[in-house]
């Protein structure tokens, strides 16, 4: 049988597969939004780390990393900073999953609407996050259709393969919610980890049998043009600290904080996951750019060679044409693991956001109006197919613009909640007009500093889009002052929850049924 055909019918029964998966638990992921959102907030450490880190790593991490590597240099890798987020996580993560836990929390902008005691920064906050989710999505999809395309060799048009894609992932999350997502994550992390090491062990021993990455670096040094990519600190073979601190809060401060990582903050079985999380998510972080760091750095120019024109297409090249199909196959797969994660976990978050924090918020629950949880279930499954309308749009027109300005856009928009976050978690002081004036800030820095000026002194438009934020956002809730109960209610107690190892603390729990009973009145 003829290998492309084979691989076709590979991607067939894997999205199959997807889909069956996803509607197997369709009923009982219907019955709540807790179930649909966050998995009843029951899952272990092994799936929330798989879940979290293959979330995190996106198609951009298995096409595009090994692509910056060959083109900037070794110093790239300072885009990962594994340790960072994966210990970013935890301290955040943790505080936030007692917030969860205490008051129901499903979102990020149930969390801020709620500190900042503001329904306008949650809407502020929820645009900011939808806006961005559907363009970074269809970036995931069309690196999928662009590396189907090369791997069959044509025999799959680029419409058909994103529109499988699309179509898949919107009917996986359609029909089993967080649960499906997180245990599918745990496999594809397995699948994507696992054929990372069978593609660097296999190129190792086929084009460099007689001193394994030794010789592939001693290929390399004895090229001019190839050697610079081991001692490049980073693009055009400059270093720059301001460049450097500009990857690494692009890369991994600022991922935090995007939607489908806040998010699976509340969805841990117990306070032990996260001591799990400490020490795991650097290491899966670091274990799996370590080897894209290998692909990227020394393989891949040291079998390809220098002058390769379409480095976004480099893993593709080396899987099709420098492998066997089998490979060729995995690598897909593995392509279809980071991607499809990504993906399916943002379309989630917009869901949840879309239909529970704006939908049933305003038409419903400010209104005075009680809603079924499964009704609000319903409503995110119906956003669902409308974002998936709206991805197959943009991966099928794939509108250079848009695919630009969700690169540059996403992170440093998402990003630009983070001041408010932290601030919300550990700052008594921090105000609902400090949270609206340093995001506002960040937004319009963002904007000027990627489209109209370019920012000054080395760093990017991320660096100063978070200076001025949080530079705002401490200065004006330093003239502004938070209600007493909401510093209780989202501060104290969590303090006295961590630090007691209790549930119950006398003063605060005082605070709080005083409020409950005049909210109430």
């Amino acid at each position: 049988m003829n290998a492309n055909l084979m691989i076709i019918i590979g991607i067939l029964i894997y999205a199959g597969i997807l889909v069956f998966h996803g509607f197997k638990s369709f009923k009982t992921t219907g019955k709540s939004s807790e179930a649909f959102f966050t998995a009843d907030r029951g899952v272990n450490p092994l799936v929330l780390l798989a879940t979290t880190a293959i979330s995190v790593f996106s198609a951009l991490a298995f096409y595009g990393v090994p692509a910056a590597l060959y083109r900037d240099g070794i110093g790239f890798l300072s885009n990962t900073g594994g340790m960072i987020a994966g210990l970013l996580f935890v301290v955040i993560g943790y505080r936030l999953w007692i917030l969860g836990k205490e008051y129901g929390f499903l979102t990020p902008v149930d969390y801020l609407r709620s500190r900042y005691d503001s329904e306008g920064y949650g809407i502020l906050v929820a645009s900011i996050l939808i806006l961005f989710i559907v363009p970074y999505v269809a970036m995931q999809l069309i690196a999928i259709g662009d590396a189907t395309v090369v791997t069959t060799e044509g025999m799959v048009p680029y419409l058909v393969a994103v529109g499988l894609a699309t179509i898949v992932v919107s009917l996986h999350i359609i029909g089993g919610g967080m649960k499906s997502v997180a245990w599918m994550d745990t496999f594809h992390f397995i699948l994507g980890a696992g054929t990372l090491i069978v593609l660097v062990v296999y190129l190792t021993i086929t084009y460099f049998p007689n001193g394994g990455l030794s010789q592939a670096v001693d290929t390399m040094l004895k090229d001019r043009e190839l050697a610079p990519i081991l001692s490049h600190p980073g693009p055009n073979g400059t270093f720059n600290w301001q460049g450097t601190l500009s990857n690494v809060l692009t890369g991994a401060v600022a991922t935090v904080v995007w939607p489908h990582i806040f998010m699976r903050t509340y969805i841990a079985a117990s306070k032990d996951t996260f001591r799990t999380m400490a020490w795991a998510l650097p290491i899966a972080y670091v274990f799996v750019f370590f080897l894209i760091a290998i692909i990227g750095a020394i393989l891949a120019p040291a079998i390809i060679g220098p002058d390769f024109a379409n480095t976004d297409s480099i893993i593709s090249v080396l899987s099709t044409q420098y492998a066997t199909p089998i490979i060729s196959f995995l690598s897909l797969l593995c392509l279809f693991a980071f991607g499809v994660s990504t993906a399916d976990s943002l379309l989630l978050s917009a869901s949840a956001i879309g239909s529970r924090d704006v939908f049933v918020r305003h038409a419903y629950e400010l209104k005075g109006k009680t809603v079924d949880s499964r009704k609000v279930v319903y409503f995110g499954r119906v956003l669902l197919v409308i974002l998936m309308l709206l991805t197959l749009m943009v991966v099928a027109l794939k509108p250079t613009y848009i695919v630009d300005y969700a690169y540059k856009l996403s992170s440093p928009f998402f990003a630009q909640i983070l001041p408010a976050t932290i601030g919300g978690l550990f700052w008594k002081k921090g105000t609902k007009e400090g949270a609206f004036t340093g995001t506002i800030l960040g937004l319009v820095v963002t904007t000027i500093f990627t489209f109209f000026i370019s920012p000054p002194f080395g760093f990017s438009a991320l660096v100063w889009a978070l200076l001025f934020n949080a530079g705002g956002y401490i200065a004006v809730s330093l003239f502004t002052k938070a209600p007493e109960q909401i510093i209780n209610k989202y501060i104290v107690r969590v303090e006295s929850i961590i630090n007691s190892g209790t549930e119950v603390n006398g003063l605060v729990d005082d605070s709080l049924t005083a409020l409950n009973n005049r909210e109430a009145r």
